[in-house]
């Protein structure tokens, strides 16, 4: 199910599911007022958005009901989440999936976001939206990344996805990651995207909120995990039989992964990534437009995708919004 389409003048509203904008430390006025020069799109803050409960966004219900105002107001055509945060989960098995399915909307958000968003693949088939942090606009230009959502929710024809050419880790973390990279040439390999951030699709796994694995082309990135973690992160993803039922895998931005100091930082990913899934043939590709801290692609969950890792090419082949 792809969602509407957005026009210049949509208005947009802003949730926070997850942890509050101001975990970000940055000024959300500023970030309404660049996002909507950068994309012509308004901007609505959700009635609980700004809530603080400790590291919640409030309560779970004021969460819930943010999130279920945005589906049911028909002014808003879309839904973003300002951050991620760690406290989606609570919110899985209490959305309302017929109110979705009833009202298909633009969802998009970055880290924990990936815990809502593949079930609601699982549970309604609507193509969602990762990559956007919605507060990165009040300190970026995110030129790559405008270009991207306009495409994506504009237009809707993605094809074949490019690297970002001023690619960097906003707070220069230091990282060896250099571009798209392959890792194992493998086939050409299709199949519906799923996946996000690693620690978000874990969580609801193995549950009914998961969606089909088989024939599945896998994205994970990893958030301040070092070297030692992303392997252990890849061997759960071996011993639960995951790497066993997916046509293709994509090594999103590892975040921290080369900090110095830590045993084992010094070792490159794709070496790393190869022992883990040795004995298998799928094509594994490193794209670092997925991830924290970058500009994203706008990674369109639930979309049928090609992945050609020899050649370094990804692409969208069908359309994302109608």
């Amino acid at each position: 199910m792809t969602p509407p389409k957005l026009h210049p003048g949509d208005l947009v509203a802003i949730i926070s599911p997850s942890q509050p904008p101001s975990a970000k430390g940055h000024d959300v006025e500023k970030a309404r007022h660049n996002f909507e020069q950068a994309t012509s799109l308004r901007t609505v803050l959700a009635p609980n958005a700004l809530v603080e409960h400790y590291y919640s966004a409030g309560t779970v219900q004021q969460r819930l009901d943010d999130f279920h105002w945005a589906l049911k107001n028909p002014d808003v055509k879309a839904i973003i989440f300002s951050v991620g945060g760690n406290t989606a989960i609570e919110l899985v098995d209490k959305l309302d999936y017929g109110l979705i399915k009833q009202h298909p909307k633009i969802i998009a958000g970055i880290s924990d976001s990936t815990t809502l968003q593949n079930p609601i693949l699982a549970k309604t088939g609507l193509i969602t939206f990762l990559g956007l942090e919605f507060m990165d606009f009040a300190v970026e230009p995110m030129t790559y990344e405008v270009a991207a959502i306009k495409q994506a929710w504009f237009d809707g024809e993605l094809g074949s996805i490019h690297p970002n050419p001023s690619w960097r880790d906003f707070n220069d973390l230091p990282t060896t990651y250099k571009g798209w990279r392959t890792i194992r040439p493998g086939i050409i390999a299709e199949g519906t995207i799923i996946g996000g951030n690693f620690s978000g699709f874990m969580h609801i796994y193995p549950t009914e909120y998961m969606p089909i694995i088989e024939g599945s082309i896998l994205v994970t990135e990893f958030y301040m995990y070092s070297k030692r973690d992303v392997h252990s992160a890849l061997a759960k993803l071996k011993f639960y039989g995951i790497l066993d039922k997916i046509n293709g895998l994509i090594i999103g931005y590892c975040r921290g992964s080369d900090q110095p100091g830590l045993k084992g930082n010094d070792r490159d990913i794709a070496e790393l990534v190869l022992e883990v899934t040795d004995g298998y043939n799928f094509p594994i590709m490193q794209i670092g437009e997925i991830g924290h801290n970058v500009e994203n692609m706008m990674l369109p969950i639930g979309a049928r995708a090609r992945l050609d890792a020899g050649n370094k090419v990804f692409e969208i082949v069908e359309r994302v919004v109608q």
